[in-house]
């Protein structure tokens, strides 16, 4: 009676082996599997980049309110991976309309970031925006919020009026046509009337 019970539980023994190994085996397909999904190239200096899943070489992107373009943009280059940002580099021009499609503005950047969601766009390295009224905004970086109709640059910033004065400061907010603009921290020299 002692063999059998060993016999029975040898039975079993093997049969949960078997499913531990089973089970053991997918879950290491299933870590192999995550682990390896990323895209990494090797460049010459020997560092890895990942790699983006789209490049478009000279795009034209029209973000839209309702029937409305709001902006239109273009650059040398524009890198998409799923679920983040489209990046804009190399040469970014993005032009700024009113709410009747009239051109207000526009700005030039060596990079934009654009958030398919609030179609916000993030620029980056020698921003530089002219209104159609001759106001210039020279900074590091701005965002243009879309749900506002907003510049905003926490930075640095340069602004040149319509009668030449030069005002500099730090942290800046106007709308697309830099009409009606405020500088946070400002200083510098200015006409009488400013």
């Amino acid at each position: 009676m002692r063999k059998g019970k060993q016999a029975e539980y040898s039975k079993s023994s093997n049969g949960t082996d078997s499913l531990n190994l089973r089970v053991n085996f997918k879950l290491i397909l299933i870590i192999l599997f995550f682990a390896c999904s990323g895209k990494t190239e090797i460049n010459e200096s020997g560092s890895s980049e990942e790699l983006m899943e789209n490049e478009i070489w000279n795009p034209f992107i029209i973000l839209s309110r309702e029937e409305n373009k709001i902006v239109t943009a273009k650059s040398d280059k524009l890198y998409k991976k799923s679920n983040e940002m489209a990046l804009l580099v190399g040469n970014v021009e993005a032009d700024f309309f009113n709410e009747l499609g009239d051109h207000r503005s526009i700005l030039y950047s060596d990079s934009a970031r654009i958030n398919e969601l609030s179609n916000n766009l993030h620029a980056n390295g020698n921003v530089f925006v002219v209104s159609d009224s001759g106001y210039t905004l020279t900074t590091s970086k701005i965002l243009w919020d879309n749900r506002y109709r907003m510049i905003i640059a926490e930075d640095s910033v340069m602004f040149t009026t319509t009668d030449g004065d030069t005002l500099y400061g730090v942290g800046f907010e106007s709308d697309m046509d830099l009409e009606r603009w405020k500088i946070s921290r400002p200083f510098g020299i200015a006409r009488d009337g400013i």
